[in-house]
């Protein structure tokens, strides 16, 4: 009994003691990934400010741009389909949790929100532009200088093939 009891101590001390402040490092820089796709592979990607600035933290009370080097080997894409899931770090459980955006954040045409279409197939530098401040219903709801993770998944209309990109940074709101 005594040694449950001192295993237990032990284990809620570690936990007690994690920082889970700022997950992947994302207090000092961007942390990205793709899901797997056959159609478009993204090698790096970096924000900047619409001055093309590079940018960190971000800033998601203004358009912030994100710079990708991909390569397309699908087809021309000319239709868009873009729907963003945004999730805030918890740091009392270490885990991300998902924001209601109530529909505002999908089924937007990807082509006129920030995306400039047509993508043509080959390697290329594609600037996405992320405007949150036409959503101020959702921004206004976001702490200031804390990490958030978007999930952006682009779907081309024409096929159904789906590009999705994880993002998580530190923001800051105002």
């Amino acid at each position: 009994m005594m040694l449950t009891y001192i295993v237990l101590l032990k284990e809620s001390l570690f936990w007690s003691r994690r920082d889970c402040t700022w997950p992947n490092s994302t207090d000092t820089a961007n942390h990205w990934w793709q899901n797997p796709s056959s159609i478009f592979t993204i090698y790096s990607l970096t924000t900047t400010n619409e001055q093309g600035q590079q940018e960190y933290p971000i800033h998601l009370g203004a358009p912030l741009v994100a710079v990708l080097n991909a390569t397309n080997t699908g087809p021309v894409i000319s239709q868009l389909q873009e729907d963003i899931a945004l999730a805030e770090w918890d740091p009392s459980n270490c885990k991300w949790n998902t924001l209601p955006t109530f529909g505002l954040l999908n089924n937007l045409n990807g082509c006129t929100n920030g995306i400039a279409c047509p993508i043509p197939q080959g390697n290329q530098v594609l600037k996405v532009t992320i405007d949150f401040s036409k959503f101020q219903a959702i921004i206004g709801l976001l702490k200031n200088d804390a990490p958030y993770q978007l999930q952006i998944t682009l779907t081309n209309k024409a096929t159904n093939d789906k590009i999705v990109v994880t993002a998580q940074a530190r923001a800051e709101i105002h």
